[in-house]
């Protein structure tokens, strides 16, 4: 494994744990759906320097690309259901959408 892999998984799997953390951590709807994004690209990271130091690495970077177009769909949906809560409840604090629930 090259000095060069070595950080990017390190960097990838720095991102992927501050992300998760966000997510668990954030009580905003917008700031929880960057926080997923930022769990992603730690995970692509990861994916895409995990297949360096093997021939060629095709394979993996496929997987990387189908990986950024899903994620990027699925942050579309999300933020398309983001701005329905918030035209529906008037705000984006989980708890407080919790409340009005009932």
């Amino acid at each position: 494994m090259t000095p060069d892999q070595v950080v990017m998984l390190a960097a990838g799997t720095a991102l992927l744990f501050a992300g998760v953390g966000s997510i668990a951590l954030s009580r905003n709807l917008v700031k929880t759906m960057m926080a997923f994004q930022v769990a992603v690209f730690g995970a692509n990271l990861a994916m895409f320097a995990s297949g360096l130091g093997y021939g060629p690495h095709l394979l993996s970077d496929t997987f990387v690309l189908l990986s950024i177009l899903v994620g990027a769909s699925v942050e579309a949906v999300g933020l398309a259901i983001v701005v329905l809560v918030y035209r529906r409840y008037g705000t984006l604090d989980t708890d407080k959408i919790r409340g009005l629930k009932s």
